[in-house]
């Protein structure tokens, strides 16, 4: 049985109805605080990220030139000649994947880190609205198959971890 269904059987089991269950995406309401947003705008602008970036682009638009002029000399080219050309274009699309792995990575783990500096406030926001809304329960987007939006706390999270951290800030 997949998590899913075991998440849906508990808590149909409880008996529990809409009043006092509330949606949370964890992760998604602190990723998009502000704090991350300055996060990840300074990753954007790292001169390693923006050179990696670039060179990407640059690769990108290589391979593409090279899988076009393949495409178009592919009749008039020897067995060899093509031979050569798709490993340029295999080595092109290597260079290409590693060049994206890497930024990838890069943005992952500026998310890991946001997440990591903001668990504690994350949590001390969450216990807040728990009392203010007699919140009794809280499950993930990712275990329910359907929930009003209105029962979607995770803006008011995002919301409560900004004004927390502007306080913070400001002390």
């Amino acid at each position: 049985m997949n998590k899913l269904l075991i998440g849906l059987i508990f808590i149909f089991s409880l008996g529990i109805n809409a009043e006092g269950t509330f949606v949370l995406n964890a992760e998604g309401a602190m990723l998009n605080t502000q704090y991350a947003k300055d996060a990840f705008k300074e990753l954007e602008e790292d001169s390693d990220f923006v050179a990696d970036k670039e060179r990407l682009e640059l690769l990108q638009s290589e391979g593409q030139e090279l899988v076009e002029k393949f495409q178009k000399d592919n009749e008039t080219l020897s067995d060899e000649q093509k031979l050569d050309m798709q490993k340029k274009i295999q080595d092109k699309q290597n260079e290409i994947q590693f060049l994206a792995n890497k930024l990838q990575t890069k943005q992952q783990e500026a998310a890991q880190a946001v997440v990591a500096a903001l668990a504690q406030d994350f949590q001390a926001v969450l216990s807040e609205l728990i009392n203010a809304k007699k919140i009794e329960l809280v499950v993930t987007p990712q275990s329910l198959f359907y929930a009003k939006p209105e029962l979607d706390i995770t803006d008011d999270v995002t919301s409560g971890l900004d004004v927390r951290l502007a306080k913070k800030s400001e002390e």
